[in-house]
């Protein structure tokens, strides 16, 4: 990860696809901007598909980023909407590679533990913990938005926890061939 990448963060949907984009800088996330792409109920499925998708190129166009974190999917009890779910993550990272992103997935565990230190936390705590370490003080985002912020702090956490074991691993290598 070079320094000040962009990252845009995804968290799926079909209804509602939560983004956010930062920059990060070692393992430190600044948000940029973030928002809910909300897709209309009434109209047909593909078509909502394709809103997705233009929404979703917009902000790729505004923001260039050059990686791109996005979260892999807690299969709930309705099988209709994790299907739903699965084929709009599917466009989302067609249209990411599209765009030659790196593409980096994290689980609803990993991304609680990292933004709140409990892998099992509930989403007012992620909520808070995300208003605290952005200093993201207004309400009017969704819970989607906030959960794709998450989503990006998380990869900044690892991101930074990466490049620290390339480093170390450089200077293992370096002191043996010495």
């Amino acid at each position: 990860m070079k320094t000040n990448t962009t990252v845009i963060s995804i968290d799926p949907g079909f209804d509602r696809v939560g983004w956010a984009v930062g920059r990060i800088s070692g393992n430190n996330y600044t948000l940029v901007a973030a928002g809910c792409l909300e897709t209309n109920k009434k109209t047909a499925i593909f078509d909502r598909y394709g809103e997705i998708l233009q929404g979703l190129e917009e902000i790729l166009s505004q923001h260039t980023p050059l990686e791109a974190a996005i979260e892999t999917l807690y299969f709930s009890k309705n099988r209709k909407t994790a299907i739903r779910v699965s084929e709009a993550r599917g466009l989302i990272i067609g249209a990411l590679m599209k765009h030659q992103l790196s593409i980096f997935e994290y689980h609803p565990g990993e991304v609680k533990l990292a933004v709140t230190g409990y892998g099992n936390a509930d989403k007012p705590a992620i909520a808070k913990m995300v208003r605290l370490q952005t200093n993201l003080n207004h309400d009017k985002l969704i819970d989607d938005a906030i959960d794709a912020i998450a989503v990006g702090m998380t990869h900044a956490i690892t991101a930074g926890m990466r490049q620290a074991t390339e480093q170390t691993k450089a200077t293992l290598n370096k002191a043996r061939s010495s």
